[in-house]
């Protein structure tokens, strides 16, 4: 009976993480939250945690969060559309659709004025909700009963999104135990929670995109949609698929700031979102995802981080005075971290861009508030340690033998990403 048991965690498990980041039309059809991309809020299922070996205690978690849900940090993709929509306007080239859409845009527009790239009141929402479940789910980490000492060192990128973050996280953390002590900082010298990679071939990617958007995208369609007047756009819409483009970011950021109640469902077609998506899910998996273009340039900047993981996991184990290390930064960072960890369904190369959302997907990979989460457990008898890594709070699978799945010997996992780094 224990052997049947064992064969089904094993394949439920397999399962569950050959579909870590793959996509089909029909799941991104069924909802279409799934069409912000790296703009989707965060999703949290309650999924089943696997219970450590027998004798094993949690006593220490290593975290890198990205950032929460924010608005859209160019000003010039809400005031490029609005200002083409105005004028239009004022031309009386609008159509019924067209003039609703514009009032929608004054609107949203107004919203972000002078908080570009901004935390949203959701995006605090998101990080407290999992530094509370992060607490409930391993209370020993962060008990100071019996005169144990809960020390927290949380780090952010200069970032004021990521700041806030940090800061959402950390007064839960205090909510729930108010002993817990909290050192915070934000500095530029800690470079290895962003860096941007400076050699990425963007020319290359960019002409895949653009390829795939002409082939798949029928963008006279929506403009027709938006205007009355083809003659008209024809003069005045120099660049129609960035307009397009605009939107659809506009669109896929509305949830972010869901306090405006605003929806563009009529604007675009859910196949429309689709093809977008899979052109916004290409630049992300070109630019900092494991793809041959640039996933090297990509996991290399990412080293750093890891390297940083391990010497801060490897402090906590041998002097013990630390509970938990806190990293708040961006999705250009936990994106190839992932990658270069060779998290499963994070690190697949695909050549074909019609293919690539079948294996990668930026909103499964790294929506707002996207978390990796590295558990510690001690066995006080062996004094051996053990990991249980998580991503968005889920049990992932990394390519290091073990024989307590989904748990880890860290003396393995260590020897794996040391050989990695060198």
């Amino acid at each position: 009976m224990k052997h049947i048991k064992f064969l089904i965690f094993i394949i439920v498990l397999l399962i569950s993480s050959a579909n870590q980041a793959q996509s089909s039309k029909e799941e991104f059809l069924k909802d279409l939250k799934h069409s912000g991309g790296i703009y989707q809020i965060y999703d949290y299922t309650k999924t089943k945690s696997t219970p450590a070996p027998e004798g094993y205690k949690p006593f220490y978690i290593s975290h890198y969060g990205r950032h929460g849900s924010r608005w859209i940090q160019t000003p010039l993709s809400y005031t490029a559309p609005l200002a083409i929509l105005k004028e239009a306007h004022e031309a009386g080239k609008l159509s019924a659709l067209g003039e609703s859409l514009y009032g929608r845009l004054i609107i949203i527009a107004d919203d972000a004025f002078g908080r570009y790239g901004d935390l949203s009141p959701l995006g605090v929402e998101e990080h407290k909700e999992i530094a509370g479940r992060m607490f409930t789910s391993f209370p020993e980490i962060f008990s100071t009963e019996n005169g144990r000492k809960c020390f927290i060192y949380s780090r952010s990128t200069v970032v004021p999104r990521c700041i806030i973050s940090m800061a959402a996280n950390n007064e839960r953390l205090k909510e729930l135990n108010p002993k817990i002590e909290i050192t915070r900082e934000a500095y530029a010298r800690n470079s290895y929670l962003n860096n941007s990679y400076s050699n990425v071939k963007k020319d290359s990617s960019t002409l895949i995109i653009n390829n795939f958007l002409k082939k798949h995208l029928d963008v006279n369609k929506i403009i027709n949609r938006i205007f009355s007047d083809t003659v008209y756009t024809k003069s005045h819409l120099t660049n129609p698929i960035s307009f397009v483009r605009d939107l659809n970011l506009i669109n896929s950021d509305l949830l972010d700031v869901k306090h405006l109640n605003i929806s563009m469902a009529d604007v675009l077609s859910p196949d429309e979102l689709f093809v977008l998506w899979q052109a916004a899910n290409l630049n992300m998996y070109y630019t900092c995802g494991p793809s041959a273009i640039n996933g090297k340039v990509a996991m290399d900047s990412s080293k750093l981080l890891l390297n940083d993981i391990i010497k801060c996991a490897d402090i906590a184990i041998e002097k013990g005075n630390i509970s938990a290390d806190l990293r708040f930064g961006h999705d250009t960072y936990i994106i190839p971290l992932l990658a270069l960890m060779d998290v499963k369904g994070m690190n697949v190369i695909e050549n074909n861009p019609e293919k690539v959302y079948q294996v990668w997907s930026d909103f499964k990979v790294s929506p707002m508030g996207a978390n990796l989460q590295i558990v510690f457990f001690r066995n006080k008898k062996s004094r051996d340690v053990i990991v249980k890594i998580l991503h968005n709070e889920k049990e992932i699978e990394i390519p290091v033998k073990t024989d307590i799945a989904p748990f880890y010997h860290w003396k393995d996992v260590q020897e794996y990403y040391k050989k990695k780094l060198n």
